[in-house]
């Protein structure tokens, strides 16, 4: 196998690209930078909103998708949390695949799903 940037032999665990570089600088885009994360952390958080409903589903919220998560429902089964940076750096295959443990909540739901007894 050879690598798909600059087409040098891979060798041990390489798969795609023989270094960093090339990894980084595959099509001009820069994969591993903080900003390419983010944008792919938020893409996929947003389509998991999507395949999951696109609103809580204990109080219907929909209005700003930074306040709704994935509330592992047996935390007991749980491998990763689906945060920003495991939605950015894992397969997208594993990802779906964990979120199907999960049900989506907003934040004020998620609080009180994890702190049930705390009133004023």
């Amino acid at each position: 196998m050879k690598c798909v940037q600059c087409g040098k032999k891979l060798v041990g665990r390489q798969k795609k690209f023989c270094s960093r570089p090339c990894k980084n600088t595959f099509n001009n885009l820069n994969y591993q930078s903080y900003q390419a994360q983010q944008k792919r952390g938020h893409e996929r958080k947003l389509a998991l909103i999507n395949i999951k409903g696109s609103k809580c589903v204990r109080c219907g919220y929909d209005r700003n998708f930074a306040a709704l998560e994935l509330h592992h429902v047996n935390a007991k089964i749980k491998e990763f949390q689906l945060d920003l940076r495991s939605l950015s750096n894992r397969k997208w295959a594993s990802i779906l695949a964990e979120a199907d443990k999960c049900e989506l909540v907003c934040s004020n739901c998620h609080a009180e799903i994890h702190n049930p007894d705390c009133f004023f």
